[in-house]
């Protein structure tokens, strides 16, 4: 790929997705990018980024934008977070609302929804009548990580990656050498495609909210600072004051308006919407 077409994807990237690709990235466009030139016979990749100039709101279009989207994920990565929410976000939650109130979560980049589900387990195993109260709203910018999302099966991998067994087997069925989870789990997850770039995305999940909970882990780093900025403000306008942003651990959330309180656990930064 050419230098003059290399940056001009950049910018179209960073443009339609917030994503920000440095100068010495090029070797991680061609190799994403690459299988769509089999997939639409173009014949390279200078080619390829002149058809998204002139085609802007294609398929081909969106499927680069999907390609350059990171879906790395696990189920209770981390741990802490989810820890926190059993021991001081559910139960203040249900003191502050009451025991019967419903409670709005929203996985905001939930990639291929093993964090959406792992909220819904968490939320099973210390929450009464969770399935009825607890509503979870998990969105990406990844059509693809979405559709893997809703169908909610995953390989003997993925499962192995974070998920204690004793939870694997009550909250998921084996069929061949798949899991697939178990009806009540997906039945509390609702999944959408959504860019947290757009100021649209206010309105789009407004109808879920506001939420009590809201976790946006590993996905600030790969804005600018000023759209870091943007995308926070966002989240606060779609939760209720005093509700939970969970970050990625080395992520702050900085607003143009919105303020929060870090609230220690386990040495770790949750954030209080003020």
């Amino acid at each position: 790929m050419r230098s003059t077409e290399f940056n001009w994807f950049r910018t179209f990237l960073e443009q339609q997705s917030g994503i920000i690709i440095s100068e010495d990235k090029l070797y991680l466009v061609q190799s994403r990018l690459k299988p769509l030139l089999r997939q639409h016979q173009i014949s390279d990749l200078n080619q390829l980024a002149k058809h998204i100039k002139y085609h802007a709101s294609s398929d081909i279009s969106q499927q680069a934008i999907d390609a350059m989207t990171t879906n790395e994920t696990l189920f209770f990565r981390d741990q802490y977070p989810y820890d926190a929410l059993e021991t001081l976000v559910f139960p203040e939650l249900s003191h502050a609302k009451g025991i019967s109130s419903p409670i709005h979560i929203w996985s905001a980049a939930a990639s291929r929804g093993q964090e959406a589900y792992s909220i819904a387990i968490a939320a099973n195993e210390s929450i009464a009548q969770a399935q009825k109260r607890v509503r979870i709203l998990g969105t990406d910018l990844s059509p693809t990580a979405i559709a893997y999302a809703k169908a909610a099966i995953y390989s003997q991998m993925e499962v192995q990656r974070g998920m204690p067994v004793t939870r694997l087997v009550r909250f998921f069925s084996q069929q061949g050498t798949h899991w697939h989870v178990a009806k009540d789990i997906k039945n509390m997850v609702q999944f959408e495609t959504a860019n947290l770039t757009e100021d649209k995305l206010v309105s789009q999940v407004r109808r879920f909210g506001p939420f009590d909970v809201v976790f946006l882990r590993n996905v600030l780093i790969y804005f600018s600072a000023e759209e870091r900025k943007k995308v926070i403000d966002r989240i606060a306008r779609s939760m209720r004051k005093g509700g939970y942003l969970i970050t990625g651990a080395t992520e702050t959330p900085e607003g143009l308006n919105s303020k929060w309180e870090a609230v220690l656990f386990k040495g770790k930064r949750l954030w209080k919407l003020q």
